[in-house]
This record gives C-alpha cells, sequence and structure tokens, in this order.
C-alpha cells in the first residue's frame, strides 16, 4: 500500500482514548481477568476428570499425581481451597 494510500485510511480511524498510550479500560481488564478465571476452572474440572478416570495402577502413579499437583496449582490460584 502507498503513503496516499496509508493516509487515506488512517485519516478514517477513530482517535485514540484519552488517557495516554497504554491506557487500558477497566472493563476490559474485568473481562480478561473473568476470562482467565473460566478457563482455569475449566482445566480444573477436565484434570479431576482425569484423575477420577484413570485406573488406580502403578503405571498411571506419575501422571495422576502430575495432574492432581497441577489441579492444586490452579486451585491455589483461584483461592478455592478443598
Amino acid at each position: 500500500m502507498n503513503n496516499r494510500a496509508m493516509r487515506a485510511v488512517s485519516s478514517d480511524l477513530p482517535a485514540p482514548p484519552a488517557g495516554g498510550a497504554g491506557a487500558a479500560d477497566p472493563r476490559s481488564l474485568l473481562v480478561d481477568s473473568a476470562i482467565s478465571h473460566a478457563e482455569k476452572l475449566r482445566r480444573v474440572l477436565q484434570l479431576e476428570e482425569w484423575i477420577n478416570g484413570t485406573p488406580d495402577t502403578p503405571m498411571f502413579e506419575a501422571t495422576r499425581r502430575s495432574w492432581q499437583a497441577q489441579r492444586e496449582r490452579l486451585l491455589g490460584e483461584l483461592h478455592i481451597g478443598n
């Protein structure tokens, strides 16, 4: 795209929001936080399904411990206890 075309396109763009560069909309931060929280909850539920659905055999012991550690870490990040 040439310079003339770029100027034409950029002149149609709205002005950046007041508050300076990098200022984030609090609603956007709230939405991002809610999405992150929901993704962590989904992962906790997925791990619980895997932990409960895996046979209690020595072959799966290390995998189950890994899943349980991940689950505990996520619960800690979510401030949810057992």
